[in-house]
């Protein structure tokens, strides 16, 4: 069978030409194999070979000759039901037709490169400027326009243009973080310390009026405030309005959850943003009728400032527990004490028989916060001297006729609660003068300061030529009356929307270790290299494999990249979009903030753990251990994890857990709030784990309504669904994965039997004080099936054991994705060879995910553009 190999020929030939020469296809194979079923009559999947030419240098026919080379390698095609060619027909076949399709990709990639020009996604952008200006903490992402995604992730060229709408807000948000760097004070702020409890705060006066909060005395329910066991019980509202009362230095005990309006205020809001020093003591009992007794294991709580959580810690049973963390905090933030272990059940405490008197369940203690703060190591601020150096800040004298600096809003702003009329709010609320950078000679000043910052911001060695551009437009400012701050200002602004900061520039061909680090340090950190990169880069050092592997190794250790496990993980497996759906409060009541955040935290650990310890690729499908805490083991029915932490927790044998697909994040953003879909989780996983894409929903294919009532099982309807011709290929790939993850639920629970709110028994399930839920136990799961090589299986157990029994094929999948994030490019057909070289280099470490890491930096697609 040579019918390929005077194709390759022409092919080849075209290689100097624009267009490559259209030559007949190879009929005798296709003739006795495909014509049957993809001819101008039958035409299935929308394919018809008999008019397909081998014009490869054609996009649309090239990728349909790599799906017919893909259907044959795979054994999908022809159909199980279908004589088979022999193994030496396809071999010829597929030998003949790779050749073919990589001599026309190398001819595309030669003409056009394989990554294109492209500018920081706003996630790098917000990095970057964090980094190079010292603000770790600096929010504006937010700002700037969501960025084009391509292939699942946003870091490919091809979807990041610039619109001036987009130039506008990179504006914006340079100005922000102008704002946030420069100092405006000679000063620091003064430092606030104070014990602050919860007795102080009108929000919680008000659950302790409706009984449903407890106050303590030494640990014990105080008698001068009896919990209500109805509304009228309640003490007169006059004595809650009393000053004498709101002196009271007690601990209130929480019996419900934060509820919109009623969120815990702990009466405290900056004056000045910067680092604070918070400490938290906290306990927790069980509230039976009166009494105080223990609890089998500590309930959690959560400090937060809207919508940022600050940390969750332990509230454990009788014992006072003091817990310290160090965040930034901005002007005006209201710090929140969260009972987040506390479930919503429909009803106010005050609102149930016998109020909080006569409550049985769990209960949180607030003794007392401590704030001091803002901390700052120097004055001014690194932010500031990354700007200025030493130049010294001096009152702005208006005599000048020069414009004055522009500074933010002024500090006064404060949050919910001050100031008190018996208590002057802490700090310095006076105005401050008017203070600015002085320099003696500001254009001497400028050279001198944009010669250390340009390189910085440009990743590279900036020319005098190009310094002495930016100092021109220091220069044009003075000229126009600008003070020294507001003329520098000026120009860090312009570097900070160029195209030189905006854009990563790589030459074509292999990367000078400039490029080489700037595509490391925004692929491992998401933002720009630092100082050790870049000097081993100007060396020439770089690229040397043995520095290369140990600059790996330190990034990934670095606690910078945690922005690429968040990132990365967000991307390839969708966990942003963990809000797209609320579940339905009336089939998941036991979905809350805490589990949404604790499952974002187990992905994130696991990976991590993967990473550090160079674990094999197919944990990503089935592991023998999972990342935990003790809400998470709950939901998942594991026993004796105890606390709010996330660990390495080793799985039982018949657990039901192992790998990111029985997470319940992954499960949750496969799904919508009521039901799971077979066909979105089945394109998931042979998408993104197994590396088999698939083709867009053919036109004017109706999609699966979704049976809230639970009477009719997504397995019925999909059956129906699959009787369309058109449907029934890309169904024997995608529904496998779909069927067999069917034992879990939207929120990530398992099941044997589907939730319904029309028939069915009662669930079962109570809440920790004892309600109940609407729900009930409806028709039961099948998660039985076959895959695409008419393997059997009976449940996603049996599925995983088929699936880790090919290596090679999750390996491959995973490492793509890593390729395509790191180079901001897919694997295109011919980079196969490369993808083959590195699962070649890491088998022996069964492609453990570090060594797929490290292989990836050394290939020829990281290396070369």
């Amino acid at each position: 069978m040579r019918y390929l190999s005077p194709i390759l020929a022409l092919l080849l030939a075209a290689r100097l030409t624009p267009s490559a020469t259209a030559a007949p296809p190879p009929a005798a194979f296709l003739e006795q194999h495909c014509y049957s079923c993809h001819d101008g009559d039958a035409k299935k999947g929308g394919i018809d070979l008999t008019a397909l030419k081998l014009q490869l240098d054609d996009r649309d026919a090239f990728q349909t000759w790599v799906k017919v080379h893909d259907a044959v390698a795979n054994g999908d095609m022809p159909p199980k039901k279908k004589p088979r060619p022999s193994e030496a027909d396809s071999s010829r076949f597929l030998a003949d037709l790779d050749k073919a399709l990589v001599a026309a990709d190398e001819s595309r990639i030669a003409r056009q490169g394989r990554a294109t020009f492209r500018r920081l996604t706003r996630v790098e952008y917000e990095n970057a400027v964090r980094d190079l200006l010292d603000l770790p903490h600096l929010e504006i992402k937010e700002i700037l326009p969501a960025d084009g995604s391509r292939h699942g992730f946003d870091k490919v060229g091809e979807a990041l243009d610039l619109s001036h709408v987009q130039l506008a807000r990179y504006l914006e948000a340079a100005d922000r973080a102008l704002d946030a760097a420069i100092a405006t004070r000679v000063t620091p702020p003064p430092v606030v310390k104070r014990r602050i409890y919860p007795t102080e705060s009108f929000k919680f006066h008000m659950n302790l009026k409706l009984g449903s909060a407890i106050l303590l005395k030494d640990g014990q329910p105080d008698p001068i405030w009896p919990v209500a066991k109805e509304k009228h019980d309640a003490p007169d509202m006059a004595t809650i309005k009393s000053p004498d009362f709101f002196k009271l230095k007690q601990s209130v005990a929480l019996l419900t959850p934060n509820l919109e309006g009623w969120l815990k205020s702990m009466t405290f809001a900056p004056m000045f943003a910067g680092k604070y020093r918070l400490r938290l003591s906290t306990w927790s009992f069980h509230w039976n009728a009166g009494k105080i007794e223990p609890l089998p294991a500590p309930q959690a709580v959560r400090l937060y400032v809207h919508p940022r959580t600050l940390g969750y810690f332990d509230a454990p049973s009788l014992a006072p527990t003091v817990h310290e963390i160090t965040p930034w905090l901005e002007m005006g933030d209201e710090v929140i004490f969260d009972p987040a272990s506390f479930f919503w059940t429909g009803l106010q405490i005050h609102q149930r028989k016998g109020g909080g008197g006569l409550h049985v369940g769990p209960a949180v203690v607030v003794d007392w916060m401590e704030v001091e703060g803002p901390l700052y190591e120097q004055w001014p601020p690194e932010s500031h001297r990354r700007l200025f150096g030493d130049l010294p800040l001096k009152p702005f004298d208006a005599a000048t006729g020069l414009k004055p600096p522009t500074h933010a809003a002024p500090v006064q702003k404060l949050g919910y609660g001050w100031p008190k009329p018996w208590e002057i709010p802490p700090g310095d609320s006076k105005p401050q003068p008017l203070v600015t950078v002085a320099s003696p000679a500001p254009l001497e000043d400028a050279k001198r300061l944009l010669a250390n910052f340009l390189p910085r911001a440009f990743r590279r060695d900036v020319s005098d030529a190009e310094i002495m551009r930016y100092v021109g437009l220091v220069q044009q400012r003075l000229e126009k009356k600008d003070c020294f701050e507001l003329a520098m200002r000026h120009a860090y602004k312009a570097a900070l929307t160029s195209t030189q900061f905006l854009f990563r520039k790589e030459a074509p061909g292999t990367l000078d270790d400039l490029a080489l680090a700037t595509r490391l340090s925004f692929w491992l950190w998401n933002s720009t290299p630092d100082a050790q990169l870049l000097s081993l880069a100007k060396q020439n050092q770089l690229h040397e494999p043995e520095t290369l592997h140990a600059q790996v190794e330190r990034l990934l250790s670095d606690p910078r990249s945690d922005r690429f496990i968040t990132e990365f993980l967000d991307q390839w497996l969708k966990l942003r979009d963990i809000d797209a759906t609320d579940p339905d409060q009336a089939l998941y009541p036991e979905y809350h903030l805490y589990l949404k955040e604790s499952m974002l935290a187990e992905s994130r650990a696991f990976f991590r753990e993967l990473i550090a310890k160079d674990l094999p690729a197919v944990n990503i499908v089935a592991s023998d251990f999972a990342m935990l805490n003790q809400r998470l083991a709950g939901h998942y029915g594991i026993k004796d994890v105890v606390g709010n932490a996330i660990r390495r927790v080793p799985l039982p044998p018949d657990s039901h857990r192992g790998g990111f697909l029985t997470q319940a994040s992954v499960l949750k953003v496969t799904a919508n709030g009521t039901v799971s879909s077979p066909v979105v989780r089945g394109v998931f996983v042979t998408e993104r784990l197994l590396g088999r894409p698939i083709p867009p929903v053919p036109p004017g294919v109706a999609a699966i309504d979704p049976d809230t009532r639970g009477a009719t099982t997504i397995r019925e309807q999909l059956a129906k669904h699959r009787t369309d011709a058109s449907c029934a290929a890309c169904h024997l790939k995608m529904d496998p994965p779909g069927l067999a993850l069917e034992s879990y639920d939207v929120i990530g629970g398992y099941r044997d039997r589907y939730r319904s709110l029309d028939k069915g028994t009662s669930g079962g399930f109570k809440f920790p004080d004892g309600q109940g839920v609407r729900y009930k136990a409806g028709p039961p799961v099948d998660a039985s099936g076959e895959t695409a090589q008419a393997e059997p299986f009976q449940n996603f157990a049996d599925f995983q054991r088929l699936t880790v029994a090919k290596p090679e094929t999750v390996a491959r999948a995973f490492a793509a994705q890593m390729i395509t994030y790191a180079t901001g490019a897919e694997p295109g057909y011919a980079d196969r060879r490369e993808v083959d070289r590195i699962l070649s280099e890491t088998k022996a470490q069964q492609y453990g995910i570090r060594s797929l890491v490290h292989a990836v930096s050394q290939s020829r697609l990281f290396q070369h553009k």
